[in-house]
């Protein structure tokens, strides 16, 4: 796609949702017929790549190439495009389509290099592979005599979650074959959602406390088709999800086959909210669970729950259904009645103190959820990034538990949407990440937001009060601590010190002086990213357009009812001297005596063409029966069945809990400790007295004034402004920040109030200057009504780019975020912050 194109494109896109119904053809400039394949021009070449930018939607590239130069980026073309049956195009968006200058940017990473600079100031030398091979062998093995294999640790990194033989697997293999390393566990997209959501439901379709592959999943999307209520908390697909096949189109699509209600509940007035042609319902940011309160208690006073459903299936909605020794008054009625020991009436009135939500919105919504015969409650995730994550998300699921529609045609739980996933195949050294601690080198995980807590005090964390988690009940059981610090990052595809994780100060500061924290830091990359200026050694991955792989669609994050599969091969040959992180890693292997061990006799595209057999042996009704032939055939798709989650759930509303000798063993109970629904939640109770200083947890779902909060009072005159931060169209997570059409097309800025511009003195256009307590970036002003009063929001996903005064103007807002963990998941809590804000 040539840029004048990809703008135009672009544009119309943007402009879609405000006009709508006009007749755009004309003889000057005819409409395409979507049913007849372009030809291509003489002597150009397709093949089939992908955008795998940890959007989850693996969008497939028709690649044209000509004498090895990649010409222009296309959607597949496909002859019959029907989404009722699901026949649809998997249409990349705009990231996707600018692939080609993600793979030509001036950016790419060319060699092999050595740092000789400061850490952070991205002054390297070239060094050849087999010096990098060499260093980076000898850093593993100084390190584990040094300290042992746990003070190792790979961090979470998007840049190849999509693909099966990716520069993070190719990793944790070649760690594998040595001693090992610490790794994580969770996430930083959903783990205040997920931990939440496990102790009320347990972990259904899942292991018992498998935070690797657990996800909350509820019911597909596309039953909106049978619902009569949508009731968003912070959903927003038209942003995060823009592909074809993914949630954002498919959210349109329902729209326009069923007229339901829907409110959109979010500090911003998001795409998704625009192009529904809805309701917004604005709402401070972090005050959801006290919306919730304000509707459960109109839900309660005029006896609009469901009395029977609570009473049988749940534990901790009155008094008589708490556990031993609960509190008294500490159940979930005596809460919202104000009953409980704050003796607070959580009326509409008061929650709109707190969210901004006025009390007769929330008696609507209230009116509107109970008079419902299919209500689809659901939240996306950035409510839960906050300093109280895991309340939000718990009370959100309350919601329809509240009601008594928590399973059915047309309705969903509270949690997100999904689908049933692929039976997916990958090259690990396990089966699947799930089984990694069940290794001999995964034998401890971390949080995967903690890293920087590893770090400066490693030791000190236990699995208590930082969630450490051992392979080995033992020293569960004891409360151990971790062996030792964190003394090497190993990098794969991952922009965490710069990039996606909280308050880079800090992490510059852990990382500035060799040997102080960090002995050695390696980065496997594509670009010079903002983590990349902290490698000891740099090592140049090859870009997707150069690969071969096994692309396997997700349907469980809220991906879309459509589940695909295709392959991808080389448009063109790798540039410089990059490599694929499979050769990379069986250079290092060489060095270290593991070769053998991690190659197990394959090449980099054998292994592929055995993913290719597994996976088809998986799903037998994929076409092509070796992986060029699969390749050649291109995407294959079908329909996305229900997640398994919904079963366990019509399993479990079967059952009998009043029988007594009913627990969590009985067939088609939930693995909560009680086996039922637990509003009051048995394991949040136990964590209560590890609460860290500064954080509170509770044992139901029940609105706190975290620190930094809307409510926190001392930070009102130095830091007035709360700033949250969202999935920009721009970049997923950091991916494509540099890409140069993109960031033509959609600019990285700061959406501002119009009453707020007015009293900090800034204009549309303008560049303003945004502090926290933890540092201060430089961004353009956007002046916009889109955004709450008293509320500033920016796309998260910008690279760091520190001034010698210590400001970055790169605009990356965790600059601004804080690193201390939420109070159960110890995850992100990068929505929790507050900020002053000035002209530049």
């Amino acid at each position: 796609m040539k840029r004048r194109d990809f703008l135009k494109v672009s544009a119309a896109a943007a402009a879609a949702t405000a006009i709508t119904g006009c007749d755009s053809s004309s003889a000057e400039d005819p409409i395409l017929n979507p049913g007849v394949p372009v030809t291509p021009p003489t002597g150009e070449k397709i093949t089939w790549s992908n955008c795998a930018s940890n959007c989850f939607q693996s969008c497939p590239l028709k690649v044209h190439s000509k004498d090895g130069v990649v010409t222009r980026i296309e959607a597949e073309q496909k002859e019959h495009d029907d989404w009722d049956t699901f026949e649809h195009e998997i249409r990349p968006c705009l990231r996707g389509r600018s692939m080609r200058q993600k793979a030509y940017n001036a950016d790419r990473l060319k060699y092999p290099m050595k740092r000789v600079g400061p850490r952070g100031s991205g002054e390297f030398v070239r060094i050849d592979w087999e010096e990098a091979f060499s260093e980076v062998a000898r850093m593993i093995q100084e390190t584990t005599s040094n300290y042992g294999k746990n003070s190792i640790y790979v961090p979470l990194g998007g840049g190849s979650h999509d693909l099966s033989a990716g520069a993070m697997i190719m990793g944790l293999r070649l760690l594998s074959t040595w001693e090992g390393c610490l790794f994580f566990h969770n996430d930083y997209s959903a783990s205040q959602y997920r931990e939440g959501s496990a102790s009320m439901y347990g972990w259904l379709h899942y292991k018992v406390n498998d935070t690797v592959g657990f996800w909350n999943t509820g019911n597909r999307l596309r039953d909106l088709e049978h619902s009569d209520l949508m009731l968003c908390f912070g959903y927003n697909p038209m942003e995060a999800r823009m592909g074809g096949a993914g949630s954002g189109y498919e959210n349109a699509k329902l729209k326009q086959k069923n007229s339901y209600k829907t409110y959109y509940i979010d500090p911003r007035f998001t795409d998704t909210a625009v192009a529904a042609h809805d309701e917004w319902v604005p709402i401070r940011p972090g005050t959801d669970a006290a919306l919730c309160e304000g509707i459960a208690h109109h839900l309660i006073s005029n006896d609009l729950h469901e009395k029977e459903f609570l009473e049988k299936f749940c534990m901790g909605f009155t008094a008589d259904t708490l556990p031993e020794g609960a509190p008294a008054n500490g159940d979930y009625y005596s809460h919202i009645m104000g009953l409980s020991s704050d003796g607070i009436e959580k009326t509409p009135e008061w929650a709109e103190s707190i969210t901004g939500v006025s009390a007769e919105k929330i008696r609507e919504i209230a009116d509107a959820l109970a008079n419902a015969n299919a209500p689809f409650v659901t939240q996306g995730f950035g409510m839960q990034r906050q300093g109280n994550g895991e309340n939000n998300a718990k009370a959100v699921l309350m919601l329809p538990i509240l009601i008594g529609k928590i399973v059915g045609k047309g309705i969903n739980h509270g949690g997100t949407p999904g689908a049933k996933d692929l039976a997916h195949y990958k090259m690990m050294p396990a089966d699947s990440l799930k089984d990694l601690m069940n290794l001999g080198f995964g034998d401890v995980s971390i949080p995967a937001a903690s890293h920087l807590d590893a770090i400066e005090f490693g030791t000190e964390m236990k699995p208590s009060s930082h969630d450490v988690r051992y392979s080995d009940a033992t020293k569960m059981a004891n409360d151990d601590a971790l062996e030792t610090n964190v003394r090497m990052l190993w990098l794969t595809s991952s922009n965490m010190i710069a990039g996606q994780n909280a308050d880079h100060n800090r992490a510059h500061r852990l990382l500035e002086n060799p040997g102080e924290y960090i002995d050695h830091v390696v980065v496997f990359e594509q670009h010079m990213t903002g983590s990349a200026k902290y490698a000891d050694i740099l090592l140049p991955e090859i870009s997707w357009l150069e690969m071969y792989d096994v692309i396997q669609s997700v349907s469980k994050y809220d991906d879309g009812s459509l589940r695909y599969i295709y392959g991808i091969e080389p448009a063109m040959e790798p540039m410089f001297e990059c490599l694929h992180s499979f050769d990379i890693c069986r250079g290092i292997a060489r060095h270290l005596g593991t070769e053998g061990k991690f190659e197990g006799g394959k090449t980099y595209k054998q292994w592929v063409e055995d993913i290719f057999k597994n996976v088809k042996k998986n799903n037998p009704w994929l076409k092509g029966d070796s992986f060029d032939e699969f390749v050649k055939v291109g995407p294959q798709r079908e329909e996305a069945p229900e997640h398994p989650n919904l079963q366990c759930l019509r399993d479990f509303i079967n059952t009998n809990p009043r029988h007594p000798e009913f627990d969590n063993t009985t067939e088609g109970a939930l693995s909560t400790p009680s086996g039922k629904i637990e509003i009051y939640s048995q394991t949040f109770a136990a964590k209560i007295k590890h609460a860290a200083e500064g954080d509170t947890i509770t044992a139901i779902p029940v609105y706190d004034a975290c620190e930094e909060s809307y409510e926190d009072e001392s930070f009102k005159d130095d830091f007035p402004y709360q700033c949250i931060n969202y999935h920009g169209k721009h970049s997923a997570h950091s991916i494509h920040a540099s890409t140069p059409w993109i960031n033509e097309v959609v600019e990285h800025h700061l959406w501002v109030n119009p009453n707020d511009a007015t009293k900090i003195g800034v204009i549309n256009g303008q560049k303003a200057r945004v502090t926290s307590k933890r540092g201060a970036i430089e961004i353009t002003v956007r002046v916009t009504p889109r955004i709450v009063p008293g509320v500033v929001a920016l796309p998260q996903g910008a690279w760091r780019k520190k001034r010698s005064d210590g400001v970055d103007t790169g605009g990356a807002v965790n600059t601004l975020t804080s690193s201390k963990p939420s109070p159960v998941a110890k995850s992100i809590r990068s929505n929790t912050n507050r900020v002053r804000i000035q002209p530049a």
